[in-house]
């Protein structure tokens, strides 16, 4: 299939982008309108997560295997190439989670986070086949862009008018074995629909890079609405993991942008004014700030910056906990989603759950599964390096004009793993597939596939 721009007279509805170039509705051998709705839903009511129905199923799970559904009709019929990213690190990391699920105390609950993960991948693979031209990448990132500030939109509100069914302020999400609260917490932390205001903190945090990258809204001040109406919502969640992870994706792309416009002379010096300028506020301003939130008379000053100190000493804790676990356990691990259970049986000094994804695969899955995220990670990064820090090709760069910002949010997700489980949001997931199919395009100079190519079905491409 090649991708074949038209003049804005041609006979074909055309849906218009910023700078040059337009696109077809349908060129030869694309998805169509249904396919690309279809994914375009799974990703703006991402923040459906609940109420919850059975095996822990939110509304927007209907929604997106309703787009696998799609996206493998539409596949089969046209021919197209099925793109599954990924696979072989998925696949080390689902088996060594079940196996150790079967032989650890939570069989049932191990099997059902396996499942979770075959699901994801599904919709990560549902969006790199899909998105095999410019027009229909364009398409689904701006539907998530705009998706996700209207729901942040609608978060502010809620706050303000103290609407706590739709701002989540007070309450809590009991089903949730990961969410952790103070006793006052709760009272102004938002979450909206999510699980738990970090979650949401996330949801929000993400879809920052996901404006900057896609450039839209096309118009400069509005993009800095957005960006600025999402950074709210998230400050209103109260999560500092989102608020730390968005200064070091932030970073990331600004480098990443100067190093492809200035080159690397100018960011290494850069770079090392702003460690420097960092390590100093870290060690001299951070703790006076976090010291000055915590006796702060304002209830959500005092119940997000001011529990900093508390939540860094309950991870330190937790962390010590999980790894005397691990010393004393098997290789094969404890199983996945069962950190929680077998602290509770040995009455450590702090039960919960990993709340870290790197020592959670560790604890739960042993050193099979340590080696196998090492490895989607690596292939992550190493689809993140062939287009981070280059010119994009014509028709892709007006897709996505800012490519470093999928690197930030990726190193941001990198980062929040540190302090939180996050290989389960569905967002990460949404964002892989986006960085495959960005991925592909960049190295096929943005022409889309031909015929069902049988090699692209196993193999990570």
């Amino acid at each position: 299939m090649v991708v074949q721009e038209e003049a804005p007279g041609a006979g074909r509805a055309l849906v218009p982008f910023a700078g040059r170039h337009r696109y077809g509705w349908q060129p030869p051998g694309g998805p169509g309108r249904v396919v690309l709705v279809a994914i375009a839903l799974g990703l703006g009511l991402a923040a459906l997560v609940n109420p919850k129905g059975p095996g822990r199923l939110g509304p927007v799970d209907v929604v997106m295997a309703t787009g696998i559904v799609a996206a493998v009709l539409w596949a089969l019929r046209a021919r197209a190439a099925v793109r599954m990213p990924y696979v072989l690190p998925m696949a080390g990391l689902m088996t060594a989670g079940l196996i150790a699920a079967l032989v650890g105390p939570a069989p049932i609950r191990g099997v059902q986070s396996v499942v979770q993960e075959i699901f994801l991948l599904l919709w990560c693979a549902a969006i790199a086949t899909v998105c095999c031209s410019p027009r229909a990448l364009a398409f689904a990132l701006r539907a998530w862009a705009l998706t996700a500030t209207g729901w942040a939109a609608l978060l502010v509100v809620a706050v303000l008018i103290d609407e706590r069914a739709i701002s989540g302020a007070g309450t809590t999400a009991s089903d949730d074995p990961n969410y952790v609260a103070g006793l006052s917490e709760t009272a102004t932390r938002a979450r909206l629909f999510f699980d738990h205001p970090n979650m949401a903190g996330n949801f929000f945090m993400i879809a920052v890079f996901i404006v900057v990258a896609s450039g839209f809204p096309r118009a400069l001040g509005a993009r800095v609405g957005a960006c600025g109406v999402l950074v709210t919502a998230m400050f209103l969640t109260g999560s500092n993991a989102a608020l730390l992870s968005l200064l070091v994706g932030g970073g990331a792309t600004f480098g990443l942008y100067l190093w492809r416009r200035r080159g690397v002379v100018v960011v290494t010096a850069v770079a090392a004014l702003t460690f420097g300028v960092v390590g100093v506020a870290v060690v001299e301003v951070a703790p006076l700030v976090l010291a000055t939130a915590a006796d702060s008379d304002n209830e959500f000053i005092r119940n997000s910056l001011g529990r900093g100190a508390r939540s860094a000493e309950a991870r330190e804790s937790l962390f010590s906990s999980q790894l005397d676990l691990y010393q004393r356990g098997n290789l094969l691990g404890v199983g996945p989603s069962s950190t929680r259970d077998v602290l509770g049986a040995e009455t450590a000094t702090t039960v919960k759950q990993a709340h870290n994804d790197y020592l959670a695969t560790l604890v739960e899955r042993g050193p099979l599964g340590v080696l196998s995220l090492i490895g989607l990670i690596g292939v992550i990064w190493l689809r993140v390096a062939r287009f981070a820090k280059v010119r994009l090709p014509p028709g892709l760069n007006t897709a996505v004009p800012v490519p470093a910002a999928l690197a930030g949010a990726c190193l941001a997700f990198a980062c929040t793993a540190l302090t939180h489980e996050i290989l389960h949001y569905r967002w990460l997931w949404s964002l892989l597939g986006v960085v495959a199919a960005v991925e592909l395009l960049a190295r096929r100079g943005s022409v889309g596939p031909g015929p069902l190519d049988v090699t692209a079905v196993p193999g990570v491409r």
